[in-house]
């Protein structure tokens, strides 16, 4: 008896170990959300320039939701039920958010190439405008004469506002 109830309870524990991970049918698959949360987080960095007000960051972060859900065939609803489902596989989420680093990783190494590219391009542009422009002949330098002051006449001061008026002899001076 003692048998039976061993190999009942390795029985129980050995099929409860080998059940299938499957995917419900209301979960949207891993490659397909890789792709979203892709797509999602490169919203988000965009609805970073713009301005942090409530009504803003709806009017302008719904809109963008909205053609990422419609470009992948699926709506706000699923894509949460498919977010609660991972949340709650978090190795299966680790996974996915390891190829979404790496796609973001290439998606901005391509831009910083192409933004190189064209930074290299205008400093070329710059340095040809330069070569074109007429070669000014600097100045000679002139021996510098000294200056002497023209001569100035004397010109006597009209404004009696600040003349001063001239001092009165003491009529009866102290003896």
């Amino acid at each position: 008896m003692h048998r039976y109830k061993i190999l009942f309870f390795s029985l129980l524990v050995f099929l409860c170990s080998c059940g299938g991970k499957t995917i419900p049918d209301n979960v949207i698959q891993p490659d397909k959300m890789v792709r979203v949360l892709t797509e999602v987080h490169i919203a988000d960095g965009a609805m970073y320039n713009v301005m942090q007000l409530p009504d803003s960051l709806y009017k302008y972060g719904t809109d963008r939701y909205l053609k990422i859900f419609k470009q992948f065939h699926t709506d706000s609803v699923q894509f949460r039920r498919s977010m609660k489902y991972y949340c709650n596989n978090p190795g299966m989420l680790a996974d996915m958010y390891d190829q979404v680093t790496d796609i973001l990783k290439q998606k901005s190494d391509s831009l910083n190439k192409v933004n190189q590219a064209e930074m290299a391009v205008e400093s070329k542009r710059r340095a040809d405008s330069l070569k074109r422009l007429p070669r000014q002949v600097p100045p000679q330098p002139q021996h510098a004469q000294p200056v002497t002051p023209a001569p100035q006449e004397k010109v006597k001061f009209n404004n009696r506002r600040y003349i001063p008026a001239p001092q009165k002899r003491n009529a009866n001076p102290i003896k």
